[in-house]
């Protein structure tokens, strides 16, 4: 009981708090972000769903095989329906994630190949969870899920491939576009950070569970970690889209900073002129502010939106300073 119903317990326990930042992080997106396009709003709703439905067939099978059937042992070697319908929420949830960075990967590298394999090991994780369910309605016992090993090894472990080269991919990107100056380097150096931890994660548990499947095939070590898997997905896309509003704010320049002189209007012409006690008083000092765009950046997902950042350079034309 405790490799099997006590490893899924502990699972069902870490998803559902998983599921409550899920919530919280639906909810901030659709307060923070209302102007995003419509595809990115059905993308949230959509993730949300499964995520809700997928918890909600994990509870319903631990309830059957828990409390509806307590002190009833034969049933613990059954499979329950809510139990093997519950996989393909999880397939189809690390699809539209994959799919979505798989964009984020096209927009920063126009790599038609590259784009297409993620786009393939994602298919491909899906497609064989769904062949895993159905595969699952006709087995007649817990115990021979050793005959689905190779289903689980290939798709899960596509999966995993498919998050690697996302987080490889955006890494190797994001630190082509560095410009050399300090504020925009340091930015990109966050962007870098978050892909390879959004990827890393998804990609460690999938090989956990792979490892975990061929090793224990009839314990519940694999289907902890696949519920979990599964809110780390969501999390990820999630949190890659509440992060824009921050970096935003992060690349913009501080108030009253040296930056603030872009506001003023392209070559526009401040005159100073200083009085001296001398008779004969120097030229007046003409200062020239001139704004030029130096670097661009802007969330991957809302082209509407653009962050600029511009540094004003100064020099005097006469006069001395």
């Amino acid at each position: 009981m405790d490799l099997t119903y006590g490893s899924a317990f502990v699972g069902l326990i870490v998803s559902a708090s998983l599921y409550g930042a899920t919530i919280l992080q639906t909810y901030l997106y659709y307060r923070n972000y209302p102007k995003d396009t419509r595809y990115i709003k059905i993308l949230v709703f959509a993730l949300w769903i499964l995520d809700t439905t997928q918890l909600a067939l994990s509870t319903t099978a631990m309830y059957w095989y828990l409390i509806t059937n307590y002190n009833y042992p034969p049933a613990l070697n059954h499979l329950n329906w809510s139990m093997e319908l519950q996989t393909d929420c999880n397939g189809l949830i690390a699809l539209l994630v994959e799919c979505f960075f798989a964009r984020r990967v096209w927009i920063m590298s126009s790599n038609v190949y590259l784009v297409a394999i993620i786009i393939l090991l994602a298919v491909l994780h899906c497609v064989l969870g769904i062949v895993f369910t159905i595969d699952s309605f006709h087995l007649a016992t817990t115990s021979q899920f050793g005959d689905l090993i190779w289903v689980t090894s290939l798709g899960i472990g596509s999966a995993a491939a498919a998050d690697m080269i996302i987080a490889g991919a955006l890494s190797f990107y994001l630190f082509k576009s560095r410009t050399g100056f300090k504020k925009t380097d340091s930015l990109i150096s966050t962007l870098i950070a978050y892909s390879l931890t959004t990827g890393l994660v998804t990609s460690i548990i999938g090989l956990v569970i792979v490892i975990s499947f061929v090793t224990l095939p009839t314990d519940y070590v694999w289907l902890a970690f696949f519920w979990i898997d599964g809110k780390c997905y969501v999390n990820s896309c999630l949190a890659a889209l509440n992060s824009r509003e921050s970096l935003r704010e992060r690349a913009a320049p501080p108030e009253g900073s040296f930056l603030q002189l872009s506001q003023l209007p392209n070559s526009h012409v401040l005159n100073i002129t200083r009085s001296t006690p001398s008779t004969h008083e120097p030229p007046p000092l003409a200062i020239t502010v001139q704004t030029d765009t130096v670097f661009q950046t802007d969330s991957l997902d809302s082209p509407s939106s653009i962050v600029k950042h511009k540094i004003s350079s100064i020099s005097a034309t006469s006069g001395c300073v």
